[in-house]
């Protein structure tokens, strides 16, 4: 198996992130340190450390869903020690990693899991995975709202939603398939629009529910399989 596709396994990283820690000299395997990602590498035997410690092969994958607060940022760990989503899970399971971004500003579902050939399908914009956010704005939105769907201009991005839904009084329901970096808050933005409230509250065809926030769960094996079969079809 290749290193990087070990590495992405296990939950580390990303295919793409993981050769970016090759090169940066920070895995080491049987003691030496490796920055080619075509290395092979045989999970049964060999010794595979990340930053000094050793990365292993989950005996069992484990997906999980956390209502993310405000506050929380959706990484692993922080060198500015603020709160991550990590931090919530009270779990000693090898290799477990958010699914995708949720700004620190932002709530709502976040998928964490160590099986990390479903991390890459959920998380990566050309597998296209509808994600819904409940907006809260300062005032009740405008027609002017549907042209989201049309597509706007953003500085050099070209942002689209695939769907939008008036919610009750100042509420918005908009679905994304891109995701791209703050992108509900950048098309708002462009309309006039402040937003006070932004949660995530579907990923696919599994929604958050009324799991309480800074709260997780395990995902049932029905969720899992939804999940699976969104990604790889026929499941």
């Amino acid at each position: 198996m290749r290193i990087v596709r070990f590495l992405a396994r296990a939950g580390v990283s990303s295919r793409r992130t993981a050769a970016k820690l090759l090169k940066q000299g920070l895995i080491r395997v049987g003691g030496k340190t490796v920055n080619d990602p075509w290395v092979e590498v045989d999970p049964e035997c060999d010794r595979v450390t990340f930053r000094g410690k050793e990365v292993k092969l989950p005996k069992e994958w484990t997906y999980l869903m956390l209502n993310k607060p405000k506050g929380v940022i959706t990484t692993c760990s922080d060198k500015f020690r603020r709160p991550t989503a990590l931090d919530l899970i009270d779990l000693d399971e090898q290799g477990l990693v958010p699914v995708g971004r949720l700004d620190e500003d932002s709530e709502g579902l976040l998928f964490i899991m160590n099986d990390g050939k479903l991390v890459h399908k959920l998380a990566h914009p050309s597998f296209e995975v509808e994600k819904e956010y409940k907006v809260i704005l300062p005032r009740t939105p405008g027609k002017e709202i549907k042209n989201l769907v049309r597509g706007i201009d953003v500085g050099k991005d070209h942002l689209k939603a695939e769907s939008v839904r008036f919610g009750e009084e100042k509420t918005v329901y908009i679905t994304l398939k891109e995701g791209k970096n703050r992108e509900v808050r950048r098309m708002l933005g462009s309309l006039g629009y402040r937003v006070l409230g932004l949660i995530r509250v579907r990923i696919g065809n599994l929604k958050l529910g009324n799991l309480p926030p800074g709260k997780w769960r395990r995902l049932t094996e029905q969720e899992v399989n939804e999940l699976k079969r969104l990604c790889y079809g026929s499941y």
